[in-house]
């Protein structure tokens, strides 16, 4: 009995070390567990963080695809705007155009019948002496009984090489 008298107090010193290094664990444990919860509260703080980050750049993104979606909108309308006024305008250039050939028509017309009532000898002295285009021009619209009259009062080589130009001769604006 002596002999687990004296190794009694080792064995209490035993348990002893064991529970100081239970204790010590413990401690330890504690510590980490403390950190830990430490960095998860950071964690979740930064993640808080980034979805509100998120959240405020997706708005502002919205806020900006809406102000492009309006400002195309308006562009798209200026468009339309400009088509419309371009095919009016192209439609009045045309009509224009138009009235303008039906002006030079009606007095060349009036020039025509203007040297077809006059008399021969007269016409083929101002013809002579008229720009060539011009006077090709009138007598291309002449009759050929007044044309001949003409050209009989006419210089035989003036009349020569209008009637040779004539021959020749394909009108502007047909």
């Amino acid at each position: 009995m002596r002999f687990i008298l004296l190794l009694f107090p080792f064995i209490l010193l035993a348990g002893e070390v064991n529970r100081s290094k239970l204790i010590n664990c413990y401690e330890i444990f504690e510590e980490r567990r403390a950190e830990l919860e430490f960095q998860v509260e950071q964690i979740e703080e930064q993640r808080q963080a980034f979805i509100a980050l998120k959240n405020a750049s997706m708005n502002l993104l919205k806020k900006k695809e809406l102000k492009i979606d309006k400002k195309l909108k308006e562009v798209n309308a200026t468009l339309q705007k400009i088509e419309k006024l371009k095919k009016e305008k192209e439609a009045l250039v045309k009509e224009y155009k138009k009235i303008l050939k039906e002006i030079k028509k009606a007095e060349t017309s009036k020039l025509v019948q203007s040297y077809a009532k006059m008399r021969a000898g007269n016409a083929a002295k101002i013809l002579q002496e008229m720009d060539m285009n011009v006077s090709l021009s009138i007598l291309s619209k002449l009759s050929p009984k007044v044309l001949s009259k003409i050209f009989s009062k006419m210089d035989s080589k003036k009349a020569a090489i209008l009637s040779e130009k004539l021959s020749n001769y394909i009108p502007k604006g047909k």
